[in-house]
C-alpha cells in the first residue's frame, strides 16, 4: 500500500472514531434525557394515582368513579376488579406502545381493585417539531457519515488492491512485465505466487528457446559440412582415397547429429511424461540390469566397467525403467571422457538405516570444482565448441528427486568425476 492510500485510510478511520464518539456522546445525552423523563412521568402517575384513589374512596359508589378520572385529559386511566377485569375506562386518546404506565393497587368497601394510569412517553417533545426534527437530522447525518466512510474503507483496503491485480494482469496479458507490487493479505498472498508462477514460465521459457536455438546452432554446423561434402562428391572427379574419407567424415558428422538429436529427444519425452512407477526392487536386482545394459557395450569400446555391491539386500521403491535411464546418462556420459582405450567407470553401491547410495566414478577429464554445482541445468557443457549438453544429466537430477533422492557431484578418487544418488531405503 502506497504512502498517500494509508494516510487516507488513517485520516478515515480517525474521522469514523470522532464521529462514532461523537454519536455515542449525542445518544448518551438522549438516552439521559429520556430517562429522566420517563422518571418524572412515573413520579407524576405516582402522585395521579394517590389523588385518583383518594378521590374515589370518597364516593358512595362505583358510579360516581366516571365523573371523577375522565377530569384529567392529560392521562389515561383504566380502573379493573379483582378478577382482572376492566370495568371503567376513561375517554379520550387510546394508550400507545410508548406510554408509561402505573399501577396501584386499592381497596374500595373491602373489595380490592387496580387502577392503571398512564401518559405518552416524551409528551413536551412531541410539540416541539424543531427539537424532533433535529434529533432525527442528526442521527440521520451520523449514519450517513459512518456508511460512507465505511465504503471508502472497504473500497480502500479490499476493492482497490484488486483492481490493481486485475490492471497488472491486464498489463501482462498485453505482453508487459509484472512489477514487485507490496499487496497485504489474500490479496498479497494470490500476488505473489502468480508473479513467482509467471517467472517460472518465463524461465521455463526461455530455457526452452534456449534449447531451440542451440539444437539449431549445433545441428547447422554438422549439417553444413554434410552438404559440402555431398556436393563435393556429385562433382566428381576425386580418387577413391578420397571419396571414402569425405564418406566417412560425413557418417560421423551424421551420427554427432543423430546424438544430438537423440538427446533432445530424450530430454523432451521426459518432460512430458513425469510420472514415475514405482516397484519394490532389491538394489542386487538393479545391479544385475546395469550389468546386462552397459558392461558388453563398455567393453568393446575400451573402457573397464566394475559394478561393487556392498548392500545387495537393501531394498529400494523405484521406477526401473527410470533408473535405467538415470544409470545411462551418467555412465554414458563419463564414457564420453574418459581415455579410449584405458578408461574406467566403477559404480559402488552402499547403504546405512536410512538411505542406498549409488557412487558413479570415472578417470576422466573431471569438471572444475566451481561447476560442480551447476553440470545439473540444461544447458551446462564442458565442452566449448557445443552449446547444448547436459541434458542427460538435468533429466536424471529431475528423475532422482521424482523418487525422493538427491544427487550430487564432487571430485573422483581415480582422477575423474564423481556422481554419489541418494535414495531412501523401502525396508525400514
Amino acid at each position: 500500500m502506497k504512502a498517500g492510500h494509508r494516510a487516507n485510510l488513517l485520516i478515515a478511520l480517525f474521522t469514523l472514531l470522532v464521529i462514532v464518539a461523537f454519536g455515542y456522546a449525542y445518544n448518551a445525552s438522549v438516552t439521559r434525557t429520556v430517562t429522566d423523563a420517563i422518571y418524572n412521568d412515573r413520579q407524576a402517575l405516582t402522585d395521579y394515582n394517590t389523588e385518583i384513589i383518594a378521590a374515589l374512596t370518597q364516593t358512595e359508589s362505583t358510579g360516581d368513579w366516571a365523573q371523577i378520572i375522565n377530569q384529567y385529559d392529560e392521562i389515561v386511566i383504566s380502573i379493573k376488579d379483582s378478577d382482572n377485569r376492566i370495568i371503567l375506562r376513561s375517554e379520550g386518546r387510546s394508550r400507545s406502545a410508548l406510554d408509561v404506565r402505573i399501577r396501584t393497587p386499592f381497596d374500595y368497601h373491602n373489595r380490592a381493585y387496580m387502577i392503571i394510569s398512564s401518559m405518552y412517553l416524551l409528551r413536551d417533545y412531541t410539540t416541539h417539531t424543531r427539537e424532533l426534527v433535529k434529533f432525527i437530522f442528526i442521527e440521520f447525518l451520523i449514519g450517513l457519515s459512518v456508511l460512507c466512510i465505511l465504503i471508502f474503507v472497504v473500497y480502500t483496503v479490499i476493492l482497490r488492491p484488486y483492481r490493481r491485480f486485475y490492471y497488472l494482469i491486464e498489463q501482462y496479458e498485453r505482453g508487459e512485465p509484472l512489477p514487485e507490487q507490496h499487496f497485504r493479505g489474500n490479496v498479497g498472498r494470490i500476488y505473489a505466487r502468480f508473479l513467482k508462477m509467471t517467472q517460472n514460465l518465463e524461465q521455463q521459457q526461455q530455457t526452452q528457446r534456449q534449447i531451440i536455438a542451440s539444437i539449431s546452432h549445433d545441428i547447422k554446423t554438422p549439417l553444413t559440412s554434410i552438404l559440402g561434402y555431398t556436393e563435393r562428391l556429385q562433382k566428381g572427379g576425386l580418387t577413391q582415397e578420397r571419396q571414402q574419407q569425405y564418406l566417412s567424415t560425413i557418417y560421423a558428422k551424421s551420427n554427432e547429429m543423430q546424438s544430438l538429436i537423440n538427446e533432445f529427444d530424450e530430454f523432451l519425452s521426459y518432460q512430458m511424461e513425469t510420472a514415475v512407477h514405482t516397484e519394490l526392487l532389491s538394489t542386487e536386482q538393479l545391479c544385475a540390469c546395469m550389468r546386462k545394459e552397459f558392461a558388453d557395450e563398455l567393453s568393446f569400446s575400451g573402457i573397464a566397467f566394475e559394478l561393487n555391491n556392498r548392500a545387495p539386500n537393501a531394498m529400494l521403491r523405484v521406477d526401473c525403467a527410470k533408473m535405467k535411464r538415470v544409470a545411462g546418462n551418467i555412465i554414458g556420459n563419463s564414457a564420453k571422457h574418459v581415455p579410449q582405450p584405458g578408461g574406467r567407470i566403477v559404480c559402488t553401491v552402499d547403504a546405512d538405516k536410512q538411505n542406498v547410495f549409488f557412487r558413479f566414478a570415472d578417470n576422466g577429464d573431471g569438471v572444475p570444482e566451481d561447476k560442480l554445482t551447476i553440470i545439473f541445468e540444461p544447458l551446462y557443457t564442458s565442452d566449448t565448441s557445443r552449446k547444448v549438453a547436459g541434458l542427460g544429466l538435468s533429466i536424471s537430477k529431475e528423475i532422482v528427486e521424482a523418487h525422493g533422492g538427491t544427487i550430487e557431484a564432487s571430485k573422483a578418487s581415480i582422477g575423474g568425476l564423481e556422481l554419489c544418488i541418494t535414495l531412501p531405503r523401502a525396508d525400514t
